[in-house]
């Protein structure tokens, strides 16, 4: 009698696409939409949970995995490729929702137990660019204001577009400067939802800001963040002896790498796995580490992040990060 051949092994791998309204509910177009979309990706569709009635879904898939490796195991390379053309699929325009963001992720126990997640500042916990508050006092605003932009488009390197901005600084009076433009920051709606929710699972949360030190922590204590890491400018005193700042900075630039590098050095401080890591910004200086930790959310950020960054949020409120983690509605209303 011959010898019987084992049959093949069919791996499963689950994963969530959860459909998030950029406005305050999906209309009956976007429901339309989302079902095309679904119907055309190469996944298996399984259940859904609503998040938030009218206002976000997941949708639970699994994705089949028919090539194994000499071990009997999914390919790692095949599982890798069937992600990147998910991700990339739902960026192009024939598989986008009009005000509907469609975030693809694994659906694992990481998902929701996220132990830290690492913050930008400017345009992402606060609506401002602080450089660009600080330029208006000089009247060099719109000249920094474009540099900030090329930069954050990865247009320019950032540590010498910062060298450029802050040498346009120099004369300003840095006395009382921080102090005064403290009451000019504002917080991104649902920052502090967000934060006292995460928090209250005893999740680590920091600011990385390629901005200013004295207002990332300021924020950090507006928001009960643990940590602040930020630029330092540098002052000099002028004929008067009225202290100025010189338009140069100090210490180690808080650049890409240097965020990357810090998320990495506080997941090892706290014992934290890189899976259970999050990283959400909004400029081309934000994605080494949106890419180096579990995941990274790019948030209402500039074209070229918005193509490379594992997921995008384009809504009105930061809270809506705490769908992506798998959160309901009555679940955030019991932590807020």
């Amino acid at each position: 009698m011959g010898s019987l051949l084992a049959p093949p092994i069919k791996r499963t791998m689950s994963y969530v696409i959860t459909a998030i309204a950029r406005g305050t509910e999906f209309s009956a177009a976007d429901n339309a939409a989302i079902s095309e979309v679904l119907k055309k990706l190469p996944i298996k569709l399984g259940s859904f949970s609503v998040l938030s009635q009218s206002k976000a879904t997941d949708f639970i898939i699994d994705i089949d995995l028919t090539k194994v490796n000499h071990n009997g195991k999914p390919d790692e390379s095949t599982l890798q490729d069937v992600e990147s053309t998910i991700r990339k699929n739902l960026k192009t325009a024939e598989y986008s929702v009009p005000n509907v963001d469609l975030v693809f992720q694994k659906n694992d126990q990481h998902r929701k137990d996220k132990k830290l997640i690492v913050f930008d500042m400017d345009s992402t916990l606060i609506l401002q660019e602080v450089i660009e508050l600080i330029a208006a006092q000089a009247g060099v605003e719109e000249q920094v204001a474009d540099i900030t932009t090329r930069s954050m488009n990865g247009e320019l390197d950032f540590k010498q577009s910062l060298a450029s901005r802050v040498a346009l600084l120099r004369g300003i009076k840095s006395s009382t400067l921080w102090e005064d433009l403290e009451p000019q920051l504002t917080l991104t709606p649902g920052t502090k939802e967000l934060c006292k929710v995460m928090k209250s699972t005893g999740c680590k949360l920091a600011v990385c800001s390629g901005g200013f030190l004295p207002l990332a922590e300021y924020v950090k204590e507006q928001l009960g963040l643990d940590y602040a890491f930020a630029n330092l400018l540098e002052t000099e005193e002028d004929q008067e002896g009225t202290e100025i700042l010189s338009g140069k900075t100090f210490g180690e630039i808080v650049d890409g790498a240097r965020k990357r590098d810090l998320l990495v050095h506080l997941a090892e401080e706290n014992d934290i796995p890189l899976d259970k890591t999050v990283a959400v910004g909004d400029g081309a200086n934000d994605l080494l580490m949106m890419h180096k930790a579990g995941y990274g959310i790019a948030w209402n950020a500039k074209p070229k992040v918005q193509l490379e960054a594992p997921c995008c949020l384009n809504s009105g409120s930061l809270k809506d990060a705490l769908y992506v983690f798998g959160y309901n509605d009555l679940e955030i209303e019991a932590l807020v």
